[in-house]
């Protein structure tokens, strides 16, 4: 790393250095500077979880961060989201984690202090001499898994509620009044003289087939039934019953007009009128 990796850290050390009494409070000072580096906020100590819009923000520690012995509580705001850094001095290891407080995600990273940090006072380069790698852990160790951690939290949220979108296609309702296969061109079983279809537009309003016309193969022509002849006063395409008793096997051939004898009155009746 170049020196400019390390700008605005002499800054930041120096408000702090003359309260500086160990050397974990090196590494803390340094934890300190890498987040507001990375656009984080100080909002004050303690671990308190709420956010207030009077918590004033600041990138300098604030006073007291270092008067608990060997334990450490800062508040941090990053886009609006609350942090919360611990770290403890054990027995020369000091362990340092950093809770996102919205999501719980939570990320840690330990360094031997002893091994780690060489001086109290200088440059960062002379405080800790593998300034480089510490920094480094600081990112992967510490950073990256919570900010990694909240944007698979916030993909999976935007996934959920994707799905709670149901696409819903129109269904055609089944009539349960509909029995047995319906007929088609080509199919097994068609009807070429279109009898399937007779009276299915009664029951299936939904179905190609006509009412109780008898429709002729190719379905109902409109166009076809206002040329076709038919009795006076009869609306084109409707159904005609012949009048009287049919003749034959021909259901729509009309009977001679003259009376049988079953017009003729009974034996013995007298009508005046007749």
């Amino acid at each position: 790393m170049s020196e400019s990796d390390y700008f605005g850290f002499e800054l930041v050390f120096k408000s702090v250095q003359p309260s500086i009494q160990t050397k974990s409070d090196v590494l803390i000072a340094v934890v300190h500077w890498y987040l507001i580096k990375n656009s984080f906020r100080n909002v004050g100590l303690g671990d308190d979880k709420t956010l207030s819009e009077s918590d004033e923000k600041s990138e300098l520690l604030p006073e007291g961060w270092n008067s608990n012995p060997h334990s450490y509580a800062l508040r941090y705001v990053n886009n609006g989201q609350l942090y919360i850094l611990h770290g403890i001095d054990s027995e020369g290891t000091m362990i340092v984690n950093l809770l996102q407080v919205k999501t719980l995600n939570v990320s840690n990273t330990t360094f031997q202090i002893e091994d780690t940090v060489k001086a109290l006072k200088g440059s960062i380069t002379t405080l800790i001499p593998e300034a480089a790698t510490v920094l480094d852990r600081i990112r992967r160790e510490l950073l990256v898994p919570v900010f990694e951690s909240n944007k698979k939290d916030g993909e999976t949220q935007t996934k959920k509620e994707s799905e709670k979108i149901e696409r819903v296609d129109p269904v055609r309702p089944v009539n349960p009044l509909l029995v047995g296969p319906r007929f088609g061109p080509g199919s097994v079983g068609s009807d070429p003289l279109g009898v399937g279809n007779v009276g299915r537009g009664d029951l299936d309003p939904f179905g190609r087939g006509g009412g109780m016309i008898f429709e002729p193969p190719g379905g109902f022509n409109p166009l076809a039934n206002l040329r076709r002849p038919g009795p006076s006063g009869i609306v084109p395409g409707a159904r005609f019953d012949p009048f009287g008793p049919t003749v034959g096997t021909n259901p729509r051939a009309f009977r001679n007009p003259d009376p049988d004898p079953d017009h003729l009155p009974p034996p013995g009746y007298d009508d005046m009128f007749m």
